[in-house]
């Protein structure tokens, strides 16, 4: 029994030396470790609270930024068919705009035939009378001599 004895008190010994020796600090003692330490285990509760808070926050604004990306997913598809749906009235108006810019060069043309024609006309009935007061003229002049 007395050897138990003298076994735990070297024990003992031997420890409290482990813990002076290992410890270089000189401002911290034993008794100011084991308080920090219960102090520390004390806090730990409010450190844990403080982590599931910021945890919680995390969560609400990655679900946030989920919302966000979803309605911009969203928004994107519907601009995508709109895009899709202006390209295709785009195309049916160039068609329109094709369509009618030779229908307009049909019509300038009919215009520039009907023009010719009525210069023409003109030109043909002037001349006839022209030509028609020369041979009255010379005739006159022919039946006087």
């Amino acid at each position: 029994m007395k050897k138990k004895w003298q076994l735990s008190l070297m024990t003992v010994v031997m420890y409290s030396l482990l813990l002076v020796i290992s410890d270089h600090r000189a401002e911290a003692g034993f008794w100011e470790n084991v308080y920090n330490g219960y102090e520390q285990f004390t806090n730990l509760p409010e450190e844990v609270n403080k982590l599931q808070q910021s945890y919680e926050q995390t969560m609400t604004e990655l679900n946030n930024a989920k919302t966000n990306i979803e309605s911009f997913q969203a928004r994107n598809e519907e601009l995508i068919s709109q895009n899709q749906y202006l390209m295709e009235q785009n195309e049916n108006l160039t068609t329109m705009v094709g369509q009618l810019q030779k229908a307009e060069e049909q019509r300038m043309m009919t215009q520039k035939r009907i023009t010719v024609m009525v210069i023409t006309a003109i030109s043909l009935i002037v001349l006839y009378f022209l030509l028609i007061r020369v041979i009255r003229y010379r005739m006159r002049r022919h039946s006087r001599m």
